[in-house]
């Protein structure tokens, strides 16, 4: 550029000031360019415009702006770009600086916040409604976007933020996805094929580009599944409030049948939220009788509640905690929206569950009220007696912190317990115990040993109830405990770690002061009465030992071992082994190993243990739980001759040239010789697309009227494209009985 054209460009800077229609103050737009004419209010302004306003910014070849209706008309190269948030590329566009953009063609769309594209041959706005023609939808690279959505017309509403699209065709590359199903036809089943294609080339799409949480459609849940047909969830969601929202998800599985699901959620304060959730299932007449099913109607609800800082105070801590659920078998879990069907063996013994605690500097209650809910059935298909099931009704427990007395070494607590298990059908019991243990420590040879001597007495009532004609008395047990103990930490500090070692001797001697009435094990050996264990010790001695070491530079642990061995004294002074307890946990550069085992000395033999090894370093996992164990026989009353359990989990993985994943995973019962779960797992994270695909192997829990298990193959896929929408599918295949 010469002098003089430097000059002109200076000298036609021109500043303009306007009132828009819609502001309550004045605000400056600024337009630079090589050469500038204006004619009453209209300017035009040519040759590498710049244009600023408090919300936009702008180049382009030529401007023609009319002052009176605060409107441009832009052309060559124009780039737009509004509040740094997105910006539009095209040839030609109008644009209402009150109203944003009214026409422009051909147009480059650009959303800075979510990279999402839309590249159009033309777009319109009416008022708060643009019409889009002949456009692709992307959020990858502009030229040749990994994927991106071609559609025939579309539209977007400014108010509301939300698009939507017409005759809708899916791309990879260049490739329309559709081409991809056609090597499945010979095996795919016809249903999951229409399904797919249905996906690919959708007649319809709509979104939120809002952020904010508001009502509306969310994620479907499709799949198709070789009994049930295909499935079809849609989630709607309404949020009227801030501190309320609604979902209700209708689904439909088209050989099995439908349901429906309600959930509604509340937040009542700051620390405080409740949720509850209904559903039923209505099965269709053939899907229910070929399956033998318990029930045709699966029904279930439950109500979480949450809520902290209901009484306490400064210094005090509360909470409550509320969870209840009922349902009428477990298949109701199975036909929710977004079941994973990975229940392999469902506790059908249902818990509701009331818990309050009160925590202060000195004191600490707890309340809980737990009812369990039997809903299994025979082989008959009915219902197990939830009468006979015990309940607690309520659970209290009062605890005092240990604090000093008379002098810092001499220390007391208190303990007060109180539980009713009931039932209505069966004997029940009302337990109360209190607890009061005073102690007394002090340093020896210069704080290298610490002693210390406990003093505690213990008093448990047991009041039965369903006590037919008063068979069972009463109980009341009273006994008192002296222990002595001896405890020592030592460490040692090395040029990289640090090595500490600690033991303990712990003599208890119990003693009974006052027994009286029905307890088991010790006055009455009532097999209706071993559901009321009552607490009792003998004398002994526990020995306990405790190693780590630790890194030096940064005090993390690099291995910690830990034994515990407890010998009893009869009362003839003859001594037993319990079981030697022994616990290791290895931490080496990627690696963490740990076991934990029992050892039994009458059989010699390790009658349980659970091992893990689980290693991660670059992209590169292995998790792998082994565990066995022994049962005593109840004949024989011995390890060896008893039920052996043993499982075996591994987990492991690799991510492959940073975006791929694969991963495998099975559970496997290596008594039964059972598999309980294989899965296999590819995932593909890119940065504008992902792709999860998982096919497991496994066995469901199920409401039958048979005692057979039911094992299926399922496979999981769900195709991102990010950040518009996630397809998620599930085809269950293979249903069989075992």
């Amino acid at each position: 550029m010469d002098k003089r054209n430097l000059f002109l460009l200076v000298l036609f800077v021109l500043q303009i000031t306007t009132s828009l229609l819609n502001a309550k103050e004045e605000q400056t737009m600024q337009i630079i360019a090589n050469k500038i004419d204006q004619n009453g209010s209209i300017i035009t302004a040519s040759g590498d415009i710049l244009v600023f306003s408090p919300h936009y910014f702008i180049t382009a070849q030529k401007v023609i702006y009319d002052k009176n209706s605060s409107t441009m008309n832009l052309y060559g190269n124009v780039n737009i770009s509004k509040e740094k948030e997105s910006v539009t590329l095209t040839q030609y566009a109008f644009l209402d600086m009150k109203n944003e953009i009214n026409s422009a063609n051909p147009i480059l769309l650009i959303d800075k916040s979510t990279n999402v594209w839309i590249n159009a041959t033309s777009i319109n706005k009416q008022k708060d409604l643009h019409q889009i023609k002949d456009a692709t939808l992307s959020s990858c690279d502009c030229i040749n976007p990994a994927w991106s959505i071609g559609f025939s017309s579309g539209d977007y509403n400014s108010t509301d933020k939300w698009i939507n699209t017409y005759s809708n065709t899916l791309y990879f590359n260049d490739i329309p996805a559709w081409y991809f199903l056609i090597p499945a036809i010979p095996y795919a089943p016809l249903p999951s094929l229409a399904m797919s294609y249905l996906l690919v080339k959708m007649p319809y799409m709509g979104f939120s580009t809002n952020k904010e949480r508001r009502s509306g459609l969310l994620r479907p849940q499709l799949g198709y599944g070789q009994k049930d047909g295909l499935l079809y969830a849609q989630p709607i969601y309404y949020a009227p409030t801030l501190d309320c929202d609604f979902e209700y998800i209708p689904q439909i599985r088209t050989s099995r049948g439908n349901g429906h699901e309600f959930i509604a959620r509340y937040v009542d304060s700051r620390y405080s939220k409740l949720e509850i959730d209904y559903g039923l299932f209505n099965e269709n007449n053939d899907y229910f009788k070929e399956e033998k099913l318990a029930n045709k109607i699966h029904n279930g609800w439950n109500i979480k509640y949450n809520r902290s800082k209901l009484f306490s105070k400064e210094n005090s801590s509360d909470g409550l905690y509320l969870y209840l659920q009922d349902m009428n078998d477990v298949e109701y879990l199975n036909t929710k929206y977004n079941s994973e069907n990975q229940i392999l063996y469902a506790d059908k013994i249902l818990e509701s569950k009331i818990k309050y605690y009160y925590d202060t500097e000195l004191y600490h209650l707890n309340s809980e009220i737990i009812e369990y809910n039997n809903i299994s059935y025979d082989t008959n298909g009915k219902e197990n007696d939830d009468n006979k099931t015990m309940q607690i009704r309520p659970s209290l427990n009062l605890h005092r912190y240990s604090d000093s007395i008379f002098i810092n070494n001499f220390r007391n607590s208190f303990d007060l317990k109180y539980k009713n298990q009931t039932r209505e059908i069966g004997l029940g019991v009302k337990s109360s115990e209190i607890s009061l243990p005073f102690t007394f420590t002090h340093n020896l040879f210069n704080n290298y040993l610490l002693f210390s001597y406990d003093k505690s007495f213990n008093l448990q009532n047991l009041q039965y109830t369903n006590n037919q004609n008063d068979y069972y008395k009463d109980g009341k047990y009273l006994t008192s405990k002296d222990s002595f103990s001896l405890e020592t930490d030592l460490l040692k500090s090395y040029d990289e770690k640090i090595h500490t070692i600690s033991f303990g001797l712990k003599y208890s001697i119990p003693k009974t002061l006052k027994q009286d009435g029905d307890i088991y094990k010790i006055t009455n050996n009532d097999s209706n009465l071993s559901i009321f264990p009552t607490t009792t010790e003998i004398k002994n001695l526990n020995i306990s030992f405790n190693q780590s070491i630790f890194n030096k530079e940064n005090l993390s642990s690099l291995i910690n071992h830990k034994m515990n061995q407890k010998i009893i004294f009869d009362e003839n002074g003859s001594s037993t082994l319990e079981n030697l307890k022994n616990e290791i946990v290895i931490n080496i550069p990627y690696t963490v190993f740990s076991n934990r085992f029992l050892f039994n000395h009458d059989e010699k033999i390790i009658i349980s243990s659970a091992s893990s090894l689980n290693f991660a370093k670059d992209n590169y996992f292995t998790n792998i739980d082994y565990s066995y164990s022994y049962d005593k026989n109840t004949t024989t009353n011995l390890y060896k001759n008893g039920l052996e359990n043993e499982a075996i989990t591994a987990h492991i993985g690799t991510k492959v040239l940073k975006y791929y994943t694969l991963a495998y995973k099975e559970q496997y019962d290596l008594v039964n010789e059972i598999s309980k779960l294989k899965e296999y797992r590819f995932k593909i994270d890119k940065k504008c697309w992902s792709l999860d695909l998982s096919m497991q192997d496994s066995l469901v829990a199920t409401a039958t009227t048979t005692a057979n298990a039911r094992r299926q193959n399922i496979i999981y896929a769900t195709i991102t494209l990010k950040p518009i929408i996630s397809f998620a599918q599930k085809f269950i295949q293979n249903e069989r009985e075992e």
